[in-house]
Order: C-alpha cells, then structure tokens, then sequence
C-alpha cells in the first residue's frame, strides 16, 4: 500500500484520522486480501474519534508539529515528556488553524502520539463504527460492482466488521455523514 511516510518521533494513524488518506486507502484497496482489510479495519477501535478533514497531508502535518516542538525545545522525549506532565497532553495549531492533541508514545522511537483535537477546524468528530462501516462499504461498491444500498452496508458490517445490521441511515447523520465524506 503506498503511503506517506510519518517521520519520528511523530506516532499517527491516519486510516484513523485523516480523511486524505482514507481516501487513498480506498483507491489502493483493491491491492489488500480481505484478511488484511478486516486487520486494518480493526485497527480503528470502537469508540468515537476525531477525523481530520483539511488540505495538510499525513506527512505535513507530522512535519509541522516537529517543527513546533524543535522551535519549543520540545522535541527530546525527556523535555516533550516533562512538557506533558501537568496535564498529561499537549496542544498546537497548525498552518490550516487546525488543533492538534500531542500525548505521549507508546511505540519506541515513536513518542508524539498526534490526534485531531476535539472540534477543532477541519475536523469532525465520528463514531469509529460508523468510520469502518462507510469504509468498508465505500470498498465493497468497487469490490462487488454494486452501487451503495443497505443490503451492501449490513453485508460489509457481518462479513467484514463483525457487527450487527443497521436498520437504517440518513444523509443527514451519523453513518450517512461519514458515508457522504468517502463517497
């Protein structure tokens, strides 16, 4: 799968978080067995998350919030660490006047986790269920040659996600809104 590679210390998972990439994760999926979509779908989680929605790249951005912490000594994992140490999370805004939450990596070499701040600019915050089903679905149209309807959102949802049927959605919110982004 071609991505933009995230350079360190900057930890970010952008089929999570970043619409341009999700996009192109679509485009490329036809290269992924299904056992591999169901992994990186998995990857999403369950609960409700922030999804970017600006021009910045994946790569951009991790290149902005480098040069954020270097300009504030910040970049070091003992200086970043004691930065988040009263609260525990850190804020910045970037060059588009989105806000970013930087916490602390779990992964080695990895210590900036970045996340979309809350309901900050260019961003929308979804339910990560909603988030795999529109992608999944937004996959299958192209997979299964059919055009996006109900019967194809409860097919991916069961086969794919291993989650219950929807009985409906509108364009208007929820599983609608986050299909209407992808599609």
């Amino acid at each position: 799968m071609r991505q933009q590679q995230i350079p360190a210390p900057i930890l970010f998972h952008p089929l999570k978080h970043h619409l341009g990439y999700i996009r192109l994760f679509l485009q490329e999926s036809e290269l992924l067995s299904e056992l591999e979509l169901k992994i990186a779908l998995r990857t999403i989680g369950g609960s409700q998350l922030d999804l970017y929605t600006g021009p910045l790249s994946s790569q951009q951005l991790s290149l902005e919030v480098i040069a954020y912490l270097q300009q504030g000594g910040l970049l070091h994992p003992d200086a970043f660490r004691n930065y988040l140490a009263p609260s525990g999370y850190g804020l910045c805004s970037l060059s588009d006047g989105s806000g970013w939450t930087l916490r602390w990596g779990l992964h080695e070499g990895r210590h900036v986790h970045l996340h979309p701040a809350r309901y900050s600019r260019h961003t929308q915050r979804v339910k990560a269920n909603h988030l795999k089903t529109a992608i999944a679905a937004a996959i299958a149209t192209t997979r299964f040659q059919r055009s996006m309807d109900l019967p194809l959102l409860n097919q991916v949802r069961d086969r794919w996600l291993a989650l219950p049927p929807v009985e409906g959605y509108t364009a208007e919110e929820g599983l609608g809104k986050v299909l209407a982004l992808l599609l």
